[in-house]
């Protein structure tokens, strides 16, 4: 393949951001966009030179190579099992499904397939700080804890379990990729505030014997995401902010910033530019199906714990699924 036609599924604020990213990257076109919201579609088919389509036409659209899903949650399941049936690779936002259950379908669609085809959108992966603690935690011995950090600027109030769905499944994936371990079970604790906001933490046990500790608010003073990896021989972390200091005026101002987008600008270009390639030389890789899946059984699980006030396995939920 010498040319890349990609279909985009979903043209609100992630969608465009994905599909300005490729419309930079040579040998790739994005050729049609699809939304129920028929101006955002527009907007982004102006934007990019592309055609408006249904979205399931979209999949089946012979100019569409491959597909990047950026839909609400609920549809991610019809989309991704339909992409896959039709063969064609997909870059699929987190989370990989609505329920573990259509996310175990997904992954059922992908192992009838016979090869991945889900890529999946974690995009710390590439984040050049994360990768940097990775590689740090190379020559620093066991894994004893991995506290990871995330603060979130909401303008409105979201059901306690898109937190888990839409954004801590972020840092369950980051605390998986760093460790290589699993998460056996989980305790979930919450602290609502007066405004009707919660600050959430979240304490897991990994098959390897060390703790994940879980920190997350919806309503922060800004855009945060920070993670710190104590092991035998010493602690490696990201800094809370990648931003530069302005000093003026007797003052020093670090301007830290209001969204993912703003925070992860590298890793969102590195995800797509690497995803692109991948699917050109047929050699598709990445976090996957089965990355998505277990995610998504530590965030039941998380979520049953809030629920019951008592420690929830993995295995409790995964069985029950």
């Amino acid at each position: 393949m010498t040319r890349l036609g990609v279909g985009v599924l979903g043209c609100g604020a992630m969608g465009s951001h994905h599909a300005l990213n490729l419309q930079r990257i040579e040998g790739v076109d994005v050729v049609a966009v699809a939304d129920v919201v028929p101006a955002a579609a527009h907007d982004l088919a102006g934007m990019v030179s592309a055609r408006i389509v249904d979205s399931h036409e979209l999949i089946g659209d012979d100019e569409v190579d491959a597909v990047v899903i950026a839909t609400p949650d609920e549809t991610h399941c019809s989309l991704a099992t339909s992409a896959i049936r039709a063969n064609k690779p997909v870059l699929l936002e987190k989370p990989l499904a609505h329920t573990v259950e259509q996310a175990r379908a997904v992954v059922e669609a992908e192992i009838k397939a016979g090869r991945q085809l889900v890529t999946l959108g974690f995009m710390r992966e590439l984040d050049p700080a994360h990768l940097e603690v990775r590689h740090q935690l190379e020559t620093l011995g066991p894994i004893t804890k991995i506290r990871c950090v995330h603060r979130n600027v909401d303008a409105k109030r979201r059901e306690t379990s898109m937190l888990f769905s839409q954004s801590m499944i972020h840092d369950i994936h980051t605390v998986r990729w760093l460790s290589g371990s699993e998460f056996l079970s989980v305790s979930t604790h919450v602290a609502e505030r007066p405004d009707g906001f919660r600050d959430v933490l979240i304490v897991g046990r990994l098959d390897d014997g060390s703790l994940a500790q879980i920190e997350f608010e919806d309503q922060a003073f800004a855009y945060e995401v920070h993670v710190e990896v104590t092991t035998v021989g010493g602690m490696v972390a990201t800094l809370p902010h990648p931003n530069t200091v302005r000093r003026s005026h007797l003052s020093e101002t670090l301007s830290v910033g209001d969204d993912w987008f703003g925070r992860f600008t590298d890793a969102y270009r590195a995800e797509i530019e690497h995803w692109t390639h991948s699917v050109l030389t047929e050699t598709v890789s990445g976090p996957g199906v089965g990355d998505g899946y277990k995610a998504q059984l530590v965030a039941e699980a998380a979520m049953k714990s809030l629920d019951t006030g008592s420690v929830v396995s993995i295995d409790e939920v995964s069985l029950a699924g």
